[in-house]
Formats: C-alpha cells, structure tokens, sequence
C-alpha cells in the first residue's frame, strides 16, 4: 500500500521523526510548517491523509481541519491529529471539526502505522466511488434528503456482554442514534446481517469470547462489510487495538469511555456511512442509466454485448453443444450483418 501523507507540524524535529517513519514503510511524504502552507499544498495536489499537529503558529490545527472539510474540494481527505493534548475535551472538539483520529505525542509507532493504513484504505473505496460516479453519464443533482444534515441520526448495534455498560452506552447515544443491543456475539453477527445498521460498535468486555472474531466475521460477510465498526478496548491493550485497525475496525475508543467523545466518533462513522450509502447508490443508478435505454427501460445493445455471449458460453457447456455452437456461427454473422 502507498499514499501521499502531508505532515504538518512548526517543530521541524517532530516533522523529521513522524516523516522517516513514513518513509521507512514507503509512503510519499509532503511536509508544511504551518497551517496556511498545509491549506496550500491541498489546494495544488492531491493528498490522502494529513496528519496535522494542534498548536501551531497563525492558525492553530482546529481551524485548518474546520477549513479542510469545510471545501468540498479537500472535506474527504481523512485528518489524523497528533497533539500533545490529551484530554477528552481536546478531542471532541477536534473530532467535531471534522477529525477522524487523534494521535498523543509521543506517538505509538503500531498505532500511527496502523491507522495511517486504515485511513488509506478507506479513503480508496470513497475515492473509487466518487470517480465512478464521476464517469458516468450526467445527472441531475439529487435533492437534499434527510440524511444531509449535520446532526444524522443513526442506527447503531451494541454488542456488550455487560448489561451495566450497555445502559450507559445507550444513554449516551440516544440523542443521535436507536440501538440495539445484544450480549450473544453469534446472534449480533446473524442481527447484523438480517438488518441495516450504520454502526456496529463491539465492547472486548467478554469474558469467554475474543471481540476480534467478531469483527472478523463481520468483515468477511457480503452483507456487513461495509458497516463501520468501533471496538471499545481497555487501557494498555494497544496489541488489541492494532490487530482490530488491521483487520479493518474503523475506530476505536479506550475505557473509560467519555459520552462526549463516544457521541463525536458514532457521528463521524455514521455520517460517513450515509455518504458512502449515497456513492455507492449514485453509482448503481449511472450503471443502470448505461446499459438501459431512456425511453423504453428496455436494455440496450451494451447490455447486450457484455451478456450475450455469457449466456451463450454456458449453452455451449452443456450435451447439445455442438449444434448450438453451429447456431451460435450464424447469430453472429447475423448480428454483425444487423448492426452493420
């Protein structure tokens, strides 16, 4: 995997670290001192991740992420914050400026390269979806639903093997999302699949059971492989945490969970979930618009290239083959003598 990664820090010792690190694992690395030059770079070429130190001279990190996601041009570039501060306050507000992780200093070097990773991967599928929707045939813009409002509502599922921590965690919640909560991992998995969920938010409370099965098993069904997944890990378990971002774990968040910062990160996946909902409909919409003709809703000669000589292939597979393989011959000739 490579990506281009802008690091923005006004200390040119913590540039230097977090960029051989970089390097070292072979991502293309821009560098700025300050958030003007950072705003700068994003407008003249393309980047795939920031990582984007907090206090710094002229604008502080806070205002350059509110500016990045604020122009339509740069808001799907994810934001990782690497900051000295640590408290629950300094990341809400980061994440309710449009950050997607913080990072403290000194920084983990598995966390950093492991969400450096994750954030990579799924900006590809966002950016896969925006270029097919992009060369597709033109459209209308859709009117504003519901869902593009700032303050989406959710549905989330809760797998918690404690019933004290699942009435917290929905308190918490309640004002932005419905949940569902359910202590029998298995069951969780056959929810997940029968139902629509924009969050799965799995708690490594279990007692008997690894969460990490879970999220495995989530991620390898057609159904739920889409839906972002947040995994509440205890303090010190940061194996736990890396072996969840590789197995593609969205985010996380260690206990003691704050509600405050629990609100921010369900909102910042959901949110994200409805977009790449609204991508990924526009794109089967273009697809349709392609091979389906206006006016009648009949398919049209492209469907019919691309399906006819499948259909025809199988045909010949099976005991009357021959015959039909003569058959065959002579469509084509006709077909060519018709579209001629």
């Amino acid at each position: 995997m490579t990506a281009r990664i802008l690091v923005v820090d006004d200390i040119p010792a913590n540039v230097k670290l977090l960029e051989a690190r970089l390097v070292a694992e072979y991502f293309d690395v821009l560098t700025a001192a300050d958030g003007y030059e950072a705003l700068a770079i994003c407008e003249k070429q393309p980047v795939d991740l920031i990582l984007l130190d907090i206090m710094m001279p002229g604008i502080d990190g806070f205002e350059v992420c509110e500016r990045l996601k604020s122009n339509p041009r740069t808001a799907h570039i994810p934001v990782v914050m690497v900051t000295a501060l640590d408290q629950p306050s300094d990341r809400v507000r980061g994440l309710k400026a449009g950050a997607d992780d913080f990072l403290t200093k000194p920084v983990n070097d598995l966390q950093l390269m492991s969400r450096v990773k994750s954030l990579v991967r799924l900006k590809n599928v966002s950016d896969e979806l925006r270029l097919q929707r992009r060369n597709g045939p033109q459209r209308r813009p859709a009117r504003s639903s519901a869902t593009d409002r700032p303050d989406e509502f959710g549905n989330v599922l809760l797998v918690d093997g404690r019933g004290s921590s699942q009435e917290r965690i929905i308190r918490a919640l309640k004002p932005v999302a419905e949940v569902t909560a359910m202590s029998d991992p298995q069951a969780a998995l056959f929810e997940a699949a029968e139902n629509s969920f924009d969050l799965v938010i799995v708690n490594s409370n279990f007692d008997d059971y690894d969460p990490l099965r879970l999220c495995s098993q989530l991620r390898s069904l057609e159904r739920t492989r889409y839906i972002p997944l947040l995994i509440i890990a205890e303090q010190g378990h940061d194996d736990m945490v890396v072996r969840a971002l590789d197995l593609g774990v969205t985010d996380y968040l260690m206990r003691p969970v704050d509600p405050n910062e629990l609100v921010a990160r369900s909102l910042t996946q959901i949110r994200r979930k409805h977009c790449n909902d609204r991508l990924r409909a526009s794109v089967k919409q273009t697809i349709e618009l392609a091979v389906t003709d206006g006016l009648t809703g009949l398919h049209n000669r492209r469907y019919l290239d691309n399906h006819l000589k499948l259909l025809i292939d199988r045909a010949l597979a099976r005991p009357a083959a021959v015959d039909l393989h003569h058959r065959y011959r002579s469509f084509q000739e006709r077909q060519r003598y018709l579209w001629s």
